[in-house]
Formats: C-alpha cells, sequence, structure tokens
C-alpha cells in the first residue's frame, strides 16, 4: 500500500488535510513526502494513502512531482527562496565617541553613588531612632533637652 508515487492526505500535523506523493520510502515507519505540504520526513501513521498511483522515479526532484500533481489538477506547494542580503557590519567608534561615552557613563555612576549614600543615611537614622524609642530613652532626651533650655 505505501509505495513511491502513491498520493495520500496527511492526518496530523501543521499540513494536516493537504495531499502529498511519497518521494522516497526512508524505513519501516517512515516515508519522504512533497507535493502540497512541505517536503519533508512523515511517519506512516499520519498518511491516509488514496487509490492513485504515478510513476516517479526514487528522489524525485519538487519540480517532477509538481509536473506530475499538475496531471491529477492538484497544485503543488511552492516557495520562494529567500533574497541574499549582506549582514550590517558595526562601524567602529572613534575616540572621541568612547570618550563621550565614558564620562555618561561616570556622571550615572556619581548620580547612583550618591542616591544609595542618602539612602544609607535615612536608613541608618530609622534604625538608631527606632533603637532609642525601644530602649526607652526618647522620654529621658526629651526631659534633658527642656531642662536645657531653661538654664540658657
Amino acid at each position: 500500500m505505501i509505495e513511491i508515487g502513491r498520493l495520500c492526505i496527511k492526518t496530523a500535523g501543521r499540513d494536516a488535510g493537504l495531499k502529498c506523493m511519497i518521494v522516497d520510502i526512508l524505513d519501516d515507519k517512515f516515508v519522504l513526502v512533497d507535493g502540497e505540504t512541505r517536503r519533508r520526513k512523515c511517519n506512516i501513521l499520519h498518511l491516509e494513502p488514496l487509490k492513485e498511483v504515478v510513476k516517479i522515479k526514487k528522489n524525485a526532484s519538487h519540480e517532477d512531482v509538481s509536473k506530475a500533481l499538475k496531471e491529477l489538477d492538484i497544485k503543488a506547494r511552492e516557495t520562494k527562496p529567500k533574497p541574499k542580503t549582506e549582514r550590517p557590519r558595526k562601524k567602529r567608534k572613534t575616540p572621541e565617541q568612547l570618550r563621550e561615552r565614558k564620562e555618561e557613563k561616570k556622571k550615572l555612576r556619581g548620580m547612583f553613588k550618591r542616591k544609595k549614600e542618602e539612602k544609607k543615611e535615612k536608613a541608618e537614622e530609622k534604625k538608631e531612632s527606632s533603637l532609642e524609642e525601644k530602649a526607652g530613652l526618647v522620654e529621658e532626651k526629651e526631659k534633658t533637652e527642656s531642662k536645657d533650655p531653661k538654664k540658657a
């Protein structure tokens, strides 16, 4: 039932429901298919064989397969090759550009250092006040501070 030139319908995968032709038998489970589907290896369990058999040679090219399918009024999948383009090259930066970039980085570092220092100071102030409050020393400080202005 599975032979070269046998017309089939794919039942699984991205190309499910499309007609294809067996171009080559790879082993007892896999075949090479081409036609309305992409030319690729396919599991025999994912194919539904039809009655039609076309005479083509083993490993026939895509053109041969598309000609054989045209006789059966089936349009084969046509793909356009990608146009070749050069990949963009990176341009070297001038020493002036490098210096400018370094200066920008230094400025940014300085800004972040200041912010970190401010955060640390605020955190230390909070810690000190909270420790004094916990120890109950806040009331004593207030009393001593209130006595000092009276003396002056």
